[in-house]
C-alpha cells in the first residue's frame, strides 16, 4: 500500500471505531441493551475488516463492511424507536 491508501485507511479505522464507541457509549448510558450489542457485533465485525485487507480479499472486505453497517444501523434503529 503505498502511503495515501494506508492514511485512507487509518482514517477509517479511526473515524468508524469514534462512530461505534459512540454509539456503545450511548447505548450504556441509556441502557439500552439490544442497541448495545449490536453496536458491540459492529465492532467485533470492524475489527475482521484488518484481516481481509492484510490478506487482500476484497470481496471478503466487501461482506464485513455490510455487516457492519447492517448493525450500526440496527444499533441506530434500536435507539430510535
Amino acid at each position: 500500500m503505498d502511503r495515501y491508501e494506508t492514511f485512507a485507511t487509518w482514517i477509517f479505522i479511526v473515524f468508524g471505531a469514534l462512530i461505534i464507541a459512540g454509539l456503545m457509549a450511548f447505548a450504556i448510558s441509556t441502557g439500552d441493551k439490544p442497541a448495545f450489542i449490536f453496536a458491540l457485533a459492529a465492532a467485533c465485525s470492524a475489527f475482521f475488516l484488518g484481516f481481509a485487507v492484510i490478506f487482500d480479499r476484497p470481496r471478503l472486505y466487501g461482506l464485513i463492511l455490510f455487516v457492519s453497517f447492517v448493525m450500526i444501523a440496527g444499533s441506530v434503529t434500536n435507539i430510535v424507536t
